[in-house]
């Protein structure tokens, strides 16, 4: 019902070979050393420094990762490294034949994956499962984000930030980045000697070319399992591991008096592997709405992203393989919080407690819902994982929430284990038990399990998965249970190494959804698919389902089609598409009928210059009775969204929403001064109209608010 992969600057990152793939680069067979340097680099991009070529770790042996498989780059680049007592040092000098057609922007931050970028990859633990991504373009603009691989399956947190130093220049021969990435920016054990796994890449957009050090193999699965190892031997300094972030935050509704916050975030790391996060009165409010979605005709509630920041750093340690057992979203207002998060040896841990004033039991009236106001939780979770055999880990979590003599607790375990980087094996087995309204469920259980081979040209798995009718995890996001579903896939790929043609892949998936108890079947399934990877950001993807979906008592049997494309070879120009047409179920409870309907959507950003982005976001769908027959509704959703980059720090942004199914229109304008992660300024400006019985738009309501943080570190 909406467009389900949106192509937005952060989420281009999720389609990419090296943000979402499983493929993986060459090992380095020597551990290489970083020396220390003899004094600070300016980090202005310039490479005029000699401490570069006389004093720094030089890498030049950079191949192909797309195209083709270890094949010669088009373009030379150079990497350096080296540190001092604070800092690590990287730069770059990235060759290139046509200077004048390099994409660079001047963006706001973790904004400029179009553009031609360097990249690094620290996996400081060497686990070969997650790493700090630091990416800068030409100018300088930073992106930084958390790459998590686990279970065979790979994806980036791009909502992580962090504190860095860079500065890009073009020149006649290409450009040039250098970088200082603080130690106290970062976590990793407490030794003497730092061995870390270390990944650098570049990105050519024009050509779809990505290279990368050191060399991939398509046979291995995972990017950091084969990574260079490195060494830093002295002594490193993190500061005094305390940072303190004043809020202020300063909110004029209309018909109202001015509603002033004033709150803090704390952090002290205890030790370079453990930090404590404390809040009080955080600042959650929303710089940017939520993008709007697709809520008509919905048989579940929607997911909306975590945006708010203390929610959102550390959260890669509460992932899960399958069921969702914590989505922060369900803590609505909290007036306090605290988190401890770190890693010991093999032991990975998070502790999340937070204090709500305003919950809400259904996952419906989460987003903009029905607020219970007059009660408050206590939200208390427990996570833990630890290492186990090689780049696998078994894990143990505990969730509990209580209001007012009411209860939800979930506990259980998981694990993810990858033998010979060919196999791959996935579980979880939890349970809850749950008060309300004085009446108590025993345990309630949960349990997911799979399994997958995987080769270079081919790849299978089985997976099986139940949910107790009793079932109910009120910190996580589980909107279904009552079932038993089990299923198995399967993909064949080639890689023709094309300029244009890197990757076919087919796929084919089957299953089925009986009652928990195994009463009657509730869906079945049985889906097709091509995958056209034409460059590593351009790709197709079309797929045909033959499904039975069991709602109210009738099992409706129903064919569709979909296709989803996302582009980038137009440098100003960047779009995504998605469509899928077929039979379509009304979700009415007192009349349910098989329709047919169509969903569409479009996401396309213009860049007319280096500064400007006009972005439009359009979702669509048509219901009608049947093919061919009366239409019931048509329901469109526009976001228009502008934004001017004055310079790397200040930046204008204005969003237009329009919902033409309900009639309304928001309207948001905001200005932005952000001199580095934490320490901002937000001057913003929100409005709603919706149109009246004499088809006029209305004010309904408007918001002023300024919000200021400084970020301070010792």
């Amino acid at each position: 019902m909406q467009m389900r992969r949106k192509k937005t600057a952060a989420g281009l990152v999720l389609v990419t070979l090296i943000f979402g793939s499983r493929f993986a680069l060459g090992s380095s067979s020597e551990r290489l050393v970083i020396p220390k340097l003899s004094h600070a680099p300016k980090i202005d991009g310039v490479l005029d420094n000699p401490i570069w070529d006389q004093e720094a770790l030089k890498v030049e042996n950079f191949l192909q990762l797309s195209p083709k498989e270890k094949g010669v780059p088009s373009e030379k680049t150079s990497a350096y490294l080296g540190y001092d007592e604070k800092n690590l040092y990287i730069a770059f000098r990235c060759f290139d034949s046509e200077v004048k057609k390099l994409r660079a922007s001047v963006t706001n931050r973790d904004n400029c994956i179009d553009d031609d970028w360097i990249i690094i990859f620290l996996d400081t633990f060497n686990e070969k499962r997650r790493a700090f991504s630091f990416f800068v373009n030409p100018l300088g603009i930073q992106m930084d984000a958390i790459r998590m691989e686990e279970g065979g399956n790979d994806n980036m947190d791009t909502s992580w930030d962090t504190v860095f130093e860079s500065g890009g220049k073009i020149d006649d021969q290409g450009y040039t980045v250098e970088m200082a990435v603080p130690f106290k920016s970062l976590r990793f054990p407490d030794r003497e000697e730092k061995i870390w796994n270390i990944v650098l890449g570049r990105n050519i957009p024009r050509k779809g070319e990505i290279i990368i050090w050191p060399e991939m193999s398509r046979n291995i699965p995972g990017l950091l399992t084969q990574g260079g190892q490195f060494s830093i031997p002295g002594k490193v300094v993190r500061g005094k591991n305390l940072e303190v972030m004043p809020i202020a935050t300063s909110l004029k509704r209309e018909g109202q008096g001015l509603d002033f916050q004033p709150g803090v975030n704390l952090k002290y790391g205890l030790s370079s592997d453990l930090t404590l996060d404390f809040t009080l009165n955080p600042d959650f409010s929303h710089i940017e709405a939520d993008a709007p979605q697709i809520d008509v005709n919905l048989r579940y509630a929607l997911r909306y992203p975590e945006k708010r920041p203390f929610f959102m750093e550390g959260m890669e340690i509460f992932r899960f393989p399958e069921i969702e057992m914590v989505y922060t979203r369900r803590i609505i207002d909290p007036a306090a919080g605290v988190k401890a998060t770190g890693k010991i040896g093999r032991l990975t841990y998070g502790v999340l407690s937070s204090y709500d004033t305003s919950p809400t039991e259904s996952l419906w009236d989460v987003h903009g819902g029905v607020q219970n106001t007059d009660q408050n939780a206590l939200f208390n979770i427990v996570r833990l994982k630890t290492d186990v055999f090689k780049e696998s880990y078994l894990g143990f979590c505990l969730t509990d929430k209580e209001i007012d003599g009411t209860f939800n607790r979930v506990a259980g375990f998981d694990g993810q284990f990858k033998l010979k980087n060919k196999y791959f094996i996935n579980f979880q087995a939890i349970g809850s038990n749950t008060r309300f309204e004085d009446k108590e469920t025993g345990l309630a259980p949960a349990l997911y399990a799979d399994f997958y081979y995987f080769t270079k040209h081919w790849g299978a798995g089985v997976f099986w998965e139940s949910i107790h009718p009793d079932f109910e995890a009120a910190s996580g996001f589980v909107n279904r249970t009552d079932y038993k579903t089990y299923g198995a896939s399967t993909q064949f790929n080639l890689y023709p190494d094309k300029k244009f043609l890197n990757q076919v892949n087919f796929g084919l998936k089957l299953g089925k959804r009986d009652d928990y108890f195994g009463s009657a079947a509730q869906d079945e399934y049985v889906r097709a698919n091509l995958n056209l990877r034409f460059t590593e950001f351009n790709r197709a993807f079309i797929q045909f389902e033959n499904a039975m979906e069991k709602y109210e008592g009738i099992n409706f049997h129903k064919n569709s089609l979909s296709l989803e494309a996302e582009n980038n070879i137009i440098a100003w120009l960047p779009f995504g598409l998605f469509f899928e047409i077929g039979d379509s179920i009304n979700y009415d409870p007192d009349d349910p009928f098989l329709g047919w309907g169509i969903s569409s959507g479009m996401m396309l950003n213009f860049k007319p210059s280096k500064r400007l982005v006009m972005g439009l976001d359009y979702s669509k769908s048509t219901f009608w009775e049947t093919r061919g027959g009366v239409r019931l509704w048509d329901y469109n959703v526009i976001r228009q969204r502008t934004s001017y980059q004055l310079s790397k720090t200040l930046s204008l942004r204005a969003i237009v929403d329009y919902n033409l199914f309900y009639d309304q229109v928001f309207g948001s304008f905001l200005v932005s001064y952000v001199l580095r992660p934490g320490t901002v300024f937000f001057f913003g400006v929100d409005t709603n109209y919706f149109q009246n019985d004499f088809r006029r738009f209305q004010r309904d309501n408007y918001n002023v608010f300024v919000k200021f943080s400084y970020w301070w570190r010792a």
